[in-house]
């Protein structure tokens, strides 16, 4: 099969998130991508979007027979642990993984308001050969769905999809990467959603997941993805 090119790869690999309420509505958004490791495949994403809660669910794509979004509910995922800076207590790495089948797929489903599907395609599984350190020559880039606004008479969940590249790894510090944006941040509401998006080079290295970000000096925050796949390995998580 033939590799994805870096644009293709920035748009369509920010698998969407969903958080539930009691009443199985929508009340959080989030994003994540799918990796192949060692034959098995994990959904990714950052520990501060699903913490330890259990009522999250991979968007699948929308039914048009039943009118309904097909999801997958998930259980609670698994995260890491390390000591703070201090060495004294045990704190949640930005991190978190959920086990799925190995032939679990989703896809790009973008639908209009009244429900015509403008695009559908498939999501591209990472690989584990492409996660690396971050490259300062490289360019980097992300995506994800953001400003969620719900719509109960039409029983609706409307985001806008966006696009980010440009950025320029900067440093990392304590375990986290730090990008510089081509322009000025224009808010945090602005990403909110993109968290646990896949943070992805022009060179085709998979280096970070969203974590954040800082308004003042106009940059985004990724975890550390390659340590933490090698804890994982260390630990025997992806053993076949």
């Amino acid at each position: 099969m033939e590799k994805p090119d870096w644009m293709h790869l920035i748009k369509y690999a920010s698998v969407q998130l969903r958080k539930l309420d009691e009443n199985g509505t929508p009340c959080g958004i989030g994003s994540g991508c799918l990796v192949d490791l060692k034959g098995k495949r994990f959904l990714f994403t950052v520990f501060h979007v699903t913490e330890k809660s259990s009522n999250w669910c991979a968007q699948i794509k929308f039914d048009e027979e039943r009118q309904e979004i097909e999801v997958l509910f998930l259980s609670q995922f698994n995260y890491l642990g390390d000591f703070n800076l201090e060495k004294t207590v045990m704190v949640p790495v930005e991190f978190a993984y959920h086990q799925v089948t190995e032939n679990f797929k989703c896809y790009f489903h973008n639908r209009t308001r009244i429900g015509k599907t403008v695009e559908l395609t498939e999501r591209p599984v990472l690989r584990a050969e492409d996660i690396d350190s971050p490259n300062p020559i490289a360019t980097y880039g992300f995506s994800g769905d953001i400003r969620p606004e719900i719509h109960l008479g039409e029983n609706a969940l409307v985001t806008s999809h966006h696009i980010f590249y440009g950025l320029k790894f900067d440093r990392t510090e304590n375990d986290v990467h730090y990008f510089k944006m081509p322009e000025k941040h224009p808010g945090h509401d602005f990403f909110k959603g993109c968290s646990g998006a896949p943070i992805i080079g022009d060179d085709g290295k998979i280096v970070s997941l969203v974590s954040g970000g800082c308004i003042e000096s106009d940059e985004i925050y990724g975890s550390n993805l390659a340590k933490c796949i090698r804890t994982l390995d260390y630990f025997g998580v992806t053993n076949p």
